[in-house]
């Protein structure tokens, strides 16, 4: 069954992340005032939502086949990351069209403006995919960091087969081109295992996804460092 979270409120805004995603070094802060200002501005307009389901993993050994119950493929990644798991919670989450045109809206007059909009919606979607594990946590459930479609050997043609098994159109409007780009563009899919055993009950986010990304030479976590 395709559930729905909907949080209240996220957690504050991390300024170092949104300064990380727009590629600046602590030497090279920008005005703060811009900042604060488009932060004021954007904030109100993200209406954060996630559709998601329970799926039966079977890990067939051959080949590095998995078998994630709305799809089957081979991938050494997603075999290492759910060897001990019974089960994948596969989600979607998206901040909403608002968000996205609030960037269009602000591009046509400022691109620097625009880029760190950009920064502030890749800080708030990781935001919004960090509350729905805390959420998960706190219910019970010992789950692995997240993994999404088109990093380490995981396809990106995965999101037809994720977009089906959600229903992400009818669920939180999010749609999929033919060329597998989300609108709205700050969305994110991912997976991640169900473990057996007794889950910590205290809420905590899983570690950076940058600390388990296989990309090493991205500028991003370059940035962080």
């Amino acid at each position: 069954m395709i559930r729905l979270f909907i949080p209240d409120t996220l957690p504050d805004v991390s300024h170092n992340e949104v300064l990380r995603y727009a590629g600046y070094r602590k030497s090279t802060l920008p005005d703060t005032d811009t900042l604060q200002y488009l932060l004021e501005l954007s904030l109100p307009h993200i209406q954060g939502r996630i559709c998601y389901d329970f799926f039966p993993v079977c890990i067939e050994g051959q080949q590095d086949m998995v078998d994630l119950g709305f799809a089957r493929l081979s991938s050494h990644s997603l075999c290492q990351l759910l060897a001990d798991s019974k089960q994948v919670v596969l989600f979607a989450a998206t901040l909403g069209l608002n968000f996205d045109r609030i960037v269009a809206r602000t591009a046509k007059t400022s691109s620097y403006d625009a880029w760190i909009l950009h920064a502030i919606g890749a800080e708030r979607i990781e935001a919004l995919a960090d509350a729905f594990e805390i959420m998960l946590r706190s219910q019970g459930y010992d789950i692995t960091r997240r993994f999404s479609p088109g990093y380490g050997d995981v396809p990106l043609t995965l999101q037809r087969e994720v977009f089906s098994a959600l229903d992400c159109p009818r669920k939180i409007g999010l749609t999929l081109t033919e060329t597998l780009l989300m609108s709205p563009a700050k969305s994110v899919t991912a997976l991640a295992g169900v473990r057996s055993g007794t889950c910590d009950q205290s809420p905590k986010p899983s570690m950076h996804q940058c600390a388990s990304c296989s990309l090493s030479n991205c500028s991003l976590r370059d940035s962080r460092e």
